[in-house]
């Protein structure tokens, strides 16, 4: 075997754990949020908001922009608990303007 196809196979080969690792610790993090999140939720609006924001922050944030990261932040510190549809889109709306999304 060629000495650069050695050097890319160890390289690879070390990488591996440690992605998957990553990948585990993200997931724990990810179900955290749901259950910290979603205890105290009664409206099912509220609960698909938060999840998402979970589903954001957690399973998707290398592609979210600072704006969307306060949006999403701001949504999982507020909706949890709310009953309301009205207090709901309140909400929503307040932390797109903090996010000025």
């Amino acid at each position: 075997m060629p000495r650069t196809v050695r050097s890319i196979a160890s390289v690879v080969a070390l990488t591996m754990p440690a992605a998957a690792f990553a990948l585990t610790d993200g997931y724990a993090q990810y179900d955290e949020c749901v259950l910290l999140s979603l205890r105290d939720s009664w409206n099912p609006a509220a609960a698909r908001m938060i999840r998402q924001s979970c589903d954001a922050l957690y399973l998707n944030n290398a592609m979210l922009l600072p704006r969307e990261r306060r949006y999403h932040e701001c949504v999982l510190q507020s909706l949890p608990g709310v009953r309301d549809n009205v207090a709901i889109r309140e909400i929503l709306t307040i932390c797109s303007r903090r996010g000025e999304m």
